[in-house]
């Protein structure tokens, strides 16, 4: 097969991937190796859970590609999203990493981040700010 051939090949297969996987994986942010890392969501978990009045603040998480993100629901437009991440088990932290403002409906997430040697928590905004505890 020509260099030509190939590379059409090899592009068409990569479309084909990553248009299959749109519906069923996220790309995670800040790898801690740099490369872009994708995140399955359809098989997460909640691991840690609090509540801002009525709303729900979850930190989601996958297991099997060691990444979390934050998620709303039962919120109102304009309230916030985000994730911090620590690497001495909550002492200092980095964040907010990946902030959503919820612009319609009643619920948002943020974007995933590797948390490999970290641990991360979700926190929200509606008037005063809660977070979850550290996982």
């Amino acid at each position: 097969m020509s260099v030509f051939k190939r590379r059409i090949a090899a592009g068409v297969s990569a479309v084909a991937l990553i248009g299959g996987g749109l519906l069923t994986v996220a790309p995670a942010a800040g790898a801690a190796s740099g490369a872009p890392v994708v995140c399955d969501t359809s098989s997460a978990v909640s691991k840690k859970t609090a509540r801002n009045g009525n709303m729900i603040i979850e930190l989601r998480y996958n297991a099997s590609t060691r990444c979390a993100w934050g998620r709303i629901s039962r919120a109102q437009v304009q309230n916030q999203v985000w994730v911090d991440r620590s690497s001495n088990g909550g002492a200092s932290w980095t964040g907010p990493m990946g902030m959503k403002h919820l612009t319609s409906g009643t619920g948002t997430y943020t974007a995933a981040f590797n948390d490999a040697g970290y641990v991360m928590r979700a926190c929200a905004y509606n008037g005063r700010t809660v977070c979850t505890g550290w996982y």
